[in-house]
């Protein structure tokens, strides 16, 4: 008799556990707008990553953001690890909450037919920047964001806002700088700074129409309040258990180990694409991005001249990236990118998915801008992450020697480590190394395609006069280590600390085999002249050289006691930094030092 009560109740106990499971996975088949994507603005993607260290999932894959519901699913196998404490599962188990609602933005209408769901809401935020000692300046930005989101069936997902965003943007000091009659220019030094040395960013679209004139223009800094706007649009479709993935959207991406990393980073401005994920098997992947660059400053006249001596061009391209990630085993990743920014014509070959863009090229006619790169991803057990990643914009072998200080070979490389504190509850560790060398990412003007106003084409990796890749301009190298913290309840804090070294030379020389470290300085290859009579490379001496010791703290507080939302955010940043020069041989005259100080406070309803 009591056998029989053993095995009724273990068979309900059974039931029960099946039923819940069964309820949980069912409850993610429930989630409106799984196929939305998460912006990588979301501390979600750390809180990832803290776990990928951890050893509670395998190695993510690197072309991000992700789907809602992948991250869903992620999040729920980390949360049914064994090796995950209660306190971390807490804190996951809480982003799930956040996630599985359809939205958290301020719901004004929703409603659902036959296989279809429909919402209207409003995203809002608003943020106050202010620089503190000489030269600084206030950013103030009031943003509201109206959207319309949904689902068709079970496997599409639509997402579209529009709003106006209010603002006076101030840069940070290198912002636009170039160093020409010998010496350093701040052209925005009149209108101040509001952020530490190469890190501004702005989110509205590049035109705007200043409050007072009423006149719009291409420029993002304005003396006076303007008016500019914001927008987000996504159509996301997911099929086979999310083997197949595709969608149109225009969203910040970061596609490497690291937020800032060689290839495509979150710097980056984001801009439209199509895109498309394939993963068929666990350990492998392949991505596919085709999307669309811009410039709206560069449409007009001798872009630049007056800095250059020449137009570096409209920028009107496309940008076509393939990832392949091969994941031999849980602890190994290898992955390989080829990325082109091509001329705006309907050149099919470099839309062909599977097809990496050198291929292309060899049909085609060198006329592009290729590059390639190579990421190999270590995960060592209770140690954490490396990586390596070597971005090769233009190599050559012709020549012999030391090949890597030659300048006709332009590349980068960046070496990472990242793992968990284990004295610090959890907390994530990033410790990096990034090196870019001169002439990496730029590329001298097109004047081969004939367009619209006889103007060649600027053809470098850039959008919207932001590097696709790593932040920094050529010729620079950065240590930088950060730290994540998910200790308290809700709040995210993180400290970044840099160390940046930038060298160039005086634009106006006449001695044109110089080292240069600007986007829009290309090698000369006049006729008769031979590239590699460059001297070689001789990192922090071969040219005025600005070095930058900065740290910054960032909160991200999550403040759920609002009825009508699951949560609504708090953000600020307070930081320092020291720039100095050495100015070396290279005749420009070195500015004094600099000190800066920043600090921001924000709130944020997210959508």
């Amino acid at each position: 008799m009591s056998s029989l009560k053993t095995i009724a109740s273990t068979l309900a106990i059974s039931v029960l556990l099946c039923t819940n499971i069964y309820a949980q996975e069912s409850s993610f088949e429930e989630v409106r707008l799984k196929n939305k994507i998460v912006p990588l603005t979301s501390s979600v993607y750390k809180l990832l990553e803290y776990h990928e260290v951890a050893g509670h999932t395998r190695i993510l894959p690197l072309a991000k953001p992700y789907s809602k519901i992948f991250i869903l699913k992620t999040l729920k196998s980390i949360a049914d690890n064994d090796r995950v404490t209660e306190r971390e599962r807490d804190i996951v188990n809480r982003y799930i909450s956040d996630l599985s609602r359809e939205s958290n933005g301020i719901q004004l209408a929703s409603g659902s037919a036959k296989n279809t769901y429909g919402l209207i809401g409003l995203g809002t935020g608003a943020e106050v920047r202010s620089g503190v000692g000489e030269n600084s300046a206030r950013t103030l930005v009031f943003s509201a964001e109206p959207y319309l989101a949904g689902d068709i069936g079970k496997n599409l997902t639509f997402h579209a806002s529009l709003g106006p965003s209010i603002e006076k943007l101030a840069p940070d000091l290198f912002y636009g700088s170039y160093t020409k009659d010998k010496q350093v220019r701040f052209p925005h030094e009149e209108v101040g700074f509001s952020y530490l040395p190469y890190k501004f960013s702005f989110e509205s679209m590049n035109i705007r129409t200043t409050v007072e004139s009423k006149i719009p223009g291409y420029s993002e800094i304005t003396e006076k309040i303007a008016v500019g706007f914001l927008y987000s649009t996504e159509l996301n479709t997911s099929w086979f258990d999310g083997a197949l993935q595709m969608g149109i959207n225009n969203q910040r991406r970061a596609w490497g180990n690291d937020y800032d990393n060689l290839t495509l980073s979150a710097s980056a401005r984001k801009f439209p694409a199509f895109e498309f994920k394939l993963a068929p098997l666990k350990w492998l992947r392949y991505s596919y991005l085709l999307g669309s660059l811009h410039s709206g400053k560069s449409l007009f006249g001798a872009y630049k001249s007056e800095i250059y001596g020449y137009d570096v061009g409209a920028l009107q391209n496309n940008f076509t990236l393939h990832m392949l990630e091969v994941e031999p085993w849980d602890w190994f990743l290898i992955t390989a990118t080829a990325g082109n920014v091509w001329v705006k014509r309907f050149e099919i070959n470099y839309m062909i998915p599977f097809v990496f863009s050198h291929l292309s090229e060899l049909e085609s006619g060198d006329y592009d801008n290729l590059t390639m790169s190579l990421d190999f991803t270590f995960k060592v057990p209770n140690f954490g992450k490396i990586w390596f990643s070597f971005f090769n914009d233009e190599f050559s072998f012709i020549e012999k020697g030391n090949l890597l200080k030659m300048p006709r070979n332009r590349y980068a490389w960046q070496l990472g480590f990242v793992n968990k504190m284990s004295f610090l509850p959890q907390t994530l560790s990033s410790f990096k190394y990034s090196r870019v060398t001169p002439f990496a990412y730029t590329h001298y003007p097109e004047t081969r395609l004939s367009n619209f106003n006889n103007r060649p084409y600027d053809m470098t990796y850039s959008n919207d006069g932001f590097n696709l890749g790593f932040y920094l301009p050529p010729n620079s190298g950065e240590f930088n280590w950060t730290l994540t913290s998910f200790a308290v309840n809700n709040l995210t804090l993180t400290m970044e600390n840099r160390f940046i070294m930038h060298g160039t030379n005086d634009l106006a020389s006449e001695e044109v085999k110089l080292i240069f470290g600007d986007l829009y300085r290309h090698q000369y290859t006049n006729p008769g002249e031979d590239i590699h009579q460059y001297p070689l490379l001789d990192f922090t001496k071969d040219g005025i050289y600005d070095f930058t010791l900065s740290s910054e703290i960032r909160f991200d507080y999550r403040i759920r006691k609002s009825p009508y939302l699951d949560y609504y955010r708090l953000f600020g940043t307070i930081g320092a930094a020291r720039t100095w020069w050495k100015e070396n041989s290279s005749g420009v005259t070195a500015p004094a030092p600099r000190n800066f100080a920043t600090i921001s406070f924000g709130v944020a309803i997210d959508i």
